[in-house]
């Protein structure tokens, strides 16, 4: 009976070692598989900096090599100089405490070109007194706008409340709003809709306009490649790239921001759709 019972238990301790092992791989599966994007290199590179945004500049894709491009500019804190109002308001003079660092064509996967094909123009990642926002908004409303070291609050002649850079920091007008705004920084982002934004959607969700004026379609980016492609070529990319993340996805595949988000949103999911429903009626002006 000892030597039957003995022989049982050598057969059965290689199948028991393979049923630990194939449990050890199945809890493995489960884990999330992180796609690295330009955009993690970028929280890395600049992780002694408190303040600074990415603007998502421009997107491409190479059908030789079947491969999906962004463009990045970064504007980065420099510290705050001390100026007069004259100062402020000179237009000839160089903003030094704000650097700006324009990438090259940086590769980027599916599932991160696929999270970010209506972004284009907008600020991507933001970095405020050293809290990290992943959510999408129009170019300057995270840092900028609503910030007194760089403009002011201006009533326009219908009587409207809207923001205007200062003379020193009239390139952020081109940046933010595009070329044909120019100038002083009128035509610029209503107090209202800033301030709808500041309490509703900040560090809560991707925010693109009551209406959904901003963000890839805007008449903003005309001045990047992807807005001189032809209709059926963006339609054949977004087409590809959903079906090329959707099966990455199918496969375990995220990236940090789509796994960060739905962490967030299933733990307060009930307070961003509140949110969400008390702002449908803004949306900034241009």
């Amino acid at each position: 009976m000892g030597l039957k019972l003995n022989n049982a238990m050598k057969l059965l301790t290689p199948i028991f070692y393979m049923c630990i092992c194939m449990l050890l791989l199945s809890c493995g599966s489960d884990k999330p598989k992180f796609v690295k994007s330009p955009v993690d290199n970028i929280i890395t590179k600049y992780i002694d900096k408190s303040n600074y945004s990415v603007i998502l500049a421009d997107m491409d894709y190479k059908e030789d090599t079947d491969s999906y491009y962004h463009k990045y500019q970064i504007l980065i804190d420099e510290g705050a100089p001390t100026l007069s109002q004259i100062e402020l308001n000179d237009t000839t003079a160089t903003a030094s405490d704000i650097k700006i660092v324009k990438t090259d064509w940086l590769k980027v996967s599916p599932i991160t070109f696929d999270e970010y094909k209506g972004d284009l123009g907008m600020t991507i990642l933001s970095k405020k007194n050293g809290v990290l926002d992943k959510n999408s908004s129009p170019a300057g409303v995270d840092n900028y706008v609503g910030n007194t070291r760089y403009g002011h609050w201006q009533t326009n002649s219908s009587g409207g409340s809207f923001w205007a850079f200062y003379g020193r920091y009239r390139l952020m007008s081109d940046l933010f709003y595009g070329p044909r705004y120019g100038g002083y920084g009128y035509g610029g982002y209503s107090r209202s809709h800033y301030n709808d934004y500041n309490r509703n959607y900040r560090n809560k969700q991707s925010y693109y306009g009551a209406n959904k004026e901003h963000g890839t379609k805007s008449n903003r980016n005309t001045t990047s490649s992807w807005s001189k492609k032809s209709s059926s070529f963006k339609n054949n990319v977004n087409s590809k790239v959903t079906k090329s993340a959707s099966s990455l996805r199918s496969r375990g595949y995220s990236s940090s921001k789509s796994y960060s988000k739905s962490n967030r949103t299933s733990r307060s999911g009930s307070r961003y759709s509140n949110s969400s429903s008390r702002s449908r009626s803004g949306g900034f002006g241009k």
